[in-house]
C-alpha cells in the first residue's frame, strides 16, 4: 500500500500545472482583483496629491491650523521651506512615474509599494508623540496606508 502511495505521489509532481486562461483572468478581476494601471493610479493620485500640497504650502495644509492639520507644532522655517517642500518633490516625482512613457506598471507599482512601505515607518513613530502629532490623524493615516501597501504590492506582483 504505501509503494503504492508512493509511486503516485511521485506521478502526481511530474505533472505540469497549465497557467489560468483568461477568461478565469477576467473573472478573477471581477472578484476584487485591480489591474496594475488601476493599480499604479491609484498610487500616483495618493502620492502627488500629498505631493503637491507639501510642495505649495505644508504648513497650510498639514500644521496646526492648517486645512488638515497633522501637527500639534509648527513646523518652523527649516521644516516649511525645506524638508516639507523637498518632500513634497519627491512624492510629486514618484508620482509622475506612473506616467513616464516605457516603464511598466508593475515596476511603477513595485515603487509605489517599497516607497508606501518605508514612510510608514516615520507614520508610526507620530504615533508614539501625541505632543506634536495630532494622534487622531496619525490613526486614521496608517490604516489607509497600510491597505495602499497591500494594493500596491498585489498589483506589482509582490503578494
Amino acid at each position: 500500500m504505501i509503494k503504492i502511495l508512493i509511486c503516485a505521489l511521485s506521478v502526481a509532481s511530474a505533472f505540469k500545472v497549465q497557467e489560468p486562461k483568461p477568461a478565469l483572468q477576467k473573472t478573477l478581476a471581477l472578484r476584487g482583483g485591480l489591474s496594475p494601471e488601476t493599480t499604479a493610479l491609484i498610487g500616483s493620485i495618493y502620492n502627488g496629491g500629498f505631493g503637491v500640497t507639501l510642495l505649495a504650502n505644508p504648513e497650510m495644509f498639514y500644521g496646526p491650523d492648517g486645512i488638515m492639520p497633522y501637527f500639534k507644532t509648527a513646523m518652523g522655517p527649516v521644516a516649511q521651506t525645506f524638508i516639507g517642500r523637498a518632500f513634497g518633490a519627491c512624492l510629486t516625482a514618484l508620482a509622475s512615474a506612473n506616467f513616464i512613457e516605457g516603464i511598466p506598471k508593475e515596476a511603477v507599482c513595485k515603487l509605489y509599494a517599497y516607497g508606501a512601505l518605508l514612510v510608514l515607518i516615520p507614520m508610526l513613530l507620530t504615533l508614539q508623540d501625541t505632543e506634536n502629532f495630532v494622534a487622531m490623524m496619525w490613526r486614521l493615516q496608517v490604516p489607509v496606508h497600510s491597505g495602499l501597501i497591500y494594493i500596491l504590492s498585489k498589483g506589482a506582483g509582490l503578494i
